[in-house]
């Protein structure tokens, strides 16, 4: 179990406890202390004092969660790699379980898990599917990609997935470095490329904490290079392999991904910034045409392809200024919230602030978010339209900032539930149709 670790006193405790506690003895904990500035390292040490097979690296200087996790795995023995963030933790009973399977399932290279549980403190949970009953049922590699292709749900996280360390070895597999957002969704595309056996696990297995993560929902230049490097990464695996037409299909779902999630960093770019970015676009360029004929109704392409770089990001830019506008017209604005506290959102309040549209606030279903401000904008679960007179109602319009389409039905049952009507309400998203998010 490899745990990178930097300043997370508050949870980690927990975190080692859980493996701890699992009532099983093949294991080996291995925490990666990336000079935590807080009390995290003097914990990671006093554990490893107690416990025989805890082990401590202390990194010389902060390199990142995915340098972290490569020396993690650099330093294992086991023979199956799990990933664990250090403010989450494991579910009681969840290593045996685990174990039991890959013995029946004859030692697979993957083991994805079914379920997982997103906790919002102090301690509301939700339980996440990540498959059907018809993946359990899959032979192949190609009838568990196909089946990922078929579903538009995959979880790019490395924790969904327990991994057999010879296949990170034998193929090289690691983290790409420099990295700071959304650094395994790479990894683990090229995991299921490269992996020739899957097995499925029923059980709930591992807890996510919602809102502790200092990375989730940034808006930066650093973050938006992060997605470009990310891109390029997977354009040059594509190029470097022979894959069948299952897997490129798999592989242009998480570039395009990724690249919904660089869209709400770019509009949040100023015009020095995107120059920046159309230098580092520049350099990769010809890995990046693969792109081009698979890019499904990505506009991103058409605007680089027909203008050049810099030019060509400054008016995708504007065309999703434009897009976004448009709807809110369309819906009306004399009271308008945004639903969804994600990156999504927050572009989009960026972008409507600076066109000088006013916006109430923003409403998510998570309320520890609950009175805490973005740009000036306060956070609020939607019960707080609740009980409004109808005249009053009448005026709130609900731009729904999700990407995942299931959420968004859900999200608009739930508006309407609260006396919305269907033209107070829309969504924007990002990816092209039937790009998976």
């Amino acid at each position: 179990v490899i745990i990178p670790v930097y300043n997370v006193e508050n949870y980690l405790y927990d975190c080692i406890k859980s493996v701890l506690k699992q009532n099983f003895t093949k294991l080996e904990i291995i925490l990666v202390n990336d000079c935590s500035t807080d009390k995290s390292g003097e914990i990671c040490s006093s554990l490893a004092e107690k416990y025989n097979n805890l082990q401590v690296i202390h990194n010389k200087e902060n390199q990142g969660v995915s340098r972290s996790r490569n020396v993690g795995i650099n330093a294992s023995n086991g023979h199956y790699i799990i990933f664990l963030d250090s403010d989450d933790y494991l579910l009681e009973g969840g290593l045996s379980g685990i174990e039991n399977l890959i013995k029946d399932k004859n030692y697979p290279d993957v083991i994805v898990i079914e379920k997982f549980l997103t906790r919002r403190e102090p301690a509301s949970f939700t339980t996440h599917s990540l498959f059907n009953d018809r993946f359990a049922r899959s032979v192949t590699t190609e009838d568990v990609i196909r089946n990922f292709n078929n579903n538009k749900n995959f979880y790019g996280n490395c924790w969904c997935h327990i991994v057999k360390r010879r296949v990170l070895v034998q193929n090289e597999l690691f983290f790409s470095p420099n990295i700071s957002y959304a650094e395994d969704q790479e990894f683990v595309a090229k995991l299921f490329c490269f992996s020739n056996s899957f097995a499925f696990y029923r059980g709930t297995f591992y807890c996510k904490r919602t809102g502790s993560g200092t990375l989730t929902h940034k808006l930066n230049y650093e973050t938006g290079i992060s997605c470009l490097k990310i891109v390029n990464g997977l354009c040059e695996f594509i190029r470097a392999n022979n894959f069948s037409a299952i897997k490129l299909e798999f592989l242009y779902a998480r570039i395009h991904s990724i690249l919904a999630q660089f869209t709400p960093q770019l509009i949040s770019l100023n015009r020095s910034e995107i120059f920046q970015l159309s230098k580092v676009i520049e350099k990769n360029l010809k890995c990046l045409e693969i792109l081009e004929d698979n890019s499904l109704d990505f506009k991103l392409f058409f605007f680089i392809a027909t203008f050049n770089l810099y030019y060509g990001l400054l008016l995708y830019k504007q065309s999703i200024i434009e897009e976004v506008i448009l709807l809110i017209e369309e819906i009306g604005y004399k009271e308008l919230y945004l639903f969804s506290n994600n990156l999504y959102s927050k572009g989009i309040a960026k972008l409507i602030l600076n066109e000088g549209y006013p916006v109430k606030g923003i409403l998510d279903n998570d309320e520890t978010v609950a009175g805490s401000f973005f740009s000036g904008l306060e956070m609020n679960p939607p019960s707080i339209l609740c009980g409004r007179p109808a005249d009053e109602m009448a005026k709130i319009s609900v731009l729904i900032c999700n990407q995942n389409k299931n959420s968004v039905d859900a999200i608009n049952k739930q508006l309407h539930d609260i006396g919305m009507q269907t033209k107070q309400i829309t969504h924007k998203f990002f990816h092209p149709q039937g790009a998976t998010i």
